[in-house]
């Protein structure tokens, strides 16, 4: 895929973010992007899909299977026993918004997970964002599970 089109796609999700909380989030360099876009997907092991309609690339998804690390069975989480996949990235550009890009991309990576053996997937987002929150909560059945905890010094 086009290492241009997943930046602008980045870099949209960036300014969205970026005007909710510019202490938070920040617009990076679209060369930095660029590179990075090129490269995604290209680790074995890791699932990075995008959805296209009318043949522009609308979204992506990446994600990754994370083993139960040695000493797991020690661990009181119950999850960290367990295969689980983790969702690095799902952005969606704002024009592609309510359109199910999303919902697809997600099922999608879920599919890749299971087959591979995941029970469970993680993943994180912005608290206080209007749009994601709801998306996984109400329309794709996720529910909240940690808070994380930030602090400058």
């Amino acid at each position: 895929t086009d290492g241009a089109r997943l930046a602008d796609i980045w870099l949209d999700a960036a300014e969205f973010y970026t005007d909710l909380d510019p202490d938070a989030f920040r617009v990076p360099s679209r060369v930095d992007v660029e590179r990075i876009s090129t490269e995604a997907g290209a680790v074995e092991g890791t699932f990075a899909r995008v959805a296209q309609i009318d043949g522009v690339v609308a979204g992506f998804v990446e994600a990754h299977i994370e083993l139960p690390p040695a000493g797991a069975e020690a661990q009181f989480v119950a999850e960290l026993a367990e295969v689980r996949m983790a969702v690095d990235a799902l952005v969606v550009e704002r024009p592609y918004w309510r359109r199910s890009v999303g919902g697809a991309l997600l099922r999608a990576a879920e599919e890749w997970g299971r087959d591979r053996g995941a029970t469970v997937v993680a993943l994180d987002t912005y608290w206080s964002s209007p749009v994601s929150v709801s998306f996984y909560e109400k329309h794709m059945g996720y529910e909240r599970r940690s808070i994380s905890f930030r602090k400058h010094l």
